[in-house]
């Protein structure tokens, strides 16, 4: 792996011949594997070299245990993850609450075993 793509994966393109034809990464899985692509909007990884990079969607990947991601995020990745984890602490005890009272975790017997 040699990186994320800044485009989701509904954007991604790249050329099939010499002539420079291009298809989809979401048409080349549906045609190629008869896969259908659930998450369009997620980025792809890329692999290969920067060349002739090679596109995979996120679903059709299996992370090896211990395998990391130790590269920088784009500033547009920081942005994005910056806005879903930067909340004030009532705010993150609310949301925390609201999902314990939504999946009635309350009323799970495994979850009353760890309080």
């Amino acid at each position: 792996i040699s990186g994320l793509t800044s485009q989701a994966t509904r954007e991604l393109n790249f050329p099939v011949d010499e002539r420079g034809t291009l298809k989809s990464v979401v048409e080349y899985f549906r045609e190629t594997y008869g896969f259908s692509i659930q998450h369009v909007q997620w980025p792809c990884l890329q692999v290969g070299n920067t060349q002739r990079p090679n596109y995979l969607p996120m679903e059709v990947c299996k992370i090896v245990e211990g395998q990391r991601y130790s590269k920088r995020l784009n500033e547009r990745q920081i942005t994005a993850l910056l806005k879903v984890t930067c909340q004030r602490p009532q705010e993150r005890e609310g949301d925390i609450l609201k999902t314990v009272r939504h999946n009635a975790y309350g009323q799970d017997p495994y979850a009353k075993e760890f309080g």
